[in-house]
């Protein structure tokens, strides 16, 4: 009888640091994207799309070169195994409601307006983003 007590008390104990945990997932992701490898673009734009699917409220953030594949008439690359470019993906995730935004200098550095931007593409505020950066449910993801 002393054994099975034991047994429940630690089966017990060993159970409530897992109790109330269950929602620890990250309810927000914020994709930053500064390299210009279509490969990595992609790869980025998958794992938003995964995150997605799984619940998770995704934002896109280009700066720098990467930045160039939410330009109107960029140059796209399409890659295996399906085929798809980067620019592909974030126009369906633009599609889906995800938030895609190029950083303030972008513009005015690649000698671009907002008008060249594709439908769905806004300028961010960095007060805004800095703040997405510190909320606590916030997992970031930078490439």
């Amino acid at each position: 009888m002393t054994k099975i007590i034991k047994n429940l008390t630690l089966a017990t104990l060993l159970t409530i640091p897992t109790m109330g945990f269950a929602s620890d997932k990250a309810k927000d992701l914020l994709v930053i994207v500064t390299t210009n490898d279509s490969v990595t673009q992609l790869m980025a734009g998958v794992l938003a799309v995964q995150s997605k699917k799984q619940g998770v409220n995704v934002e896109m953030l280009f700066c720098g070169k990467a930045a160039d594949i939410v330009i109107k008439g960029s140059k796209e690359v399409k890659l295996k195994p399906k085929g798809m470019s980067p620019q592909m993906i974030v126009k369906n995730l633009i599609k889906g409601g995800t938030k895609v935004g190029v950083c303030p200098p972008y513009l005015p550095n690649a000698n671009k307006t907002k008008d060249d931007l594709l439908e769905g593409v806004s300028v961010v505020k960095p007060a805004v983003i800095a703040a997405k950066l510190l909320e606590e449910d916030t997992k970031i993801l930078s490439y």
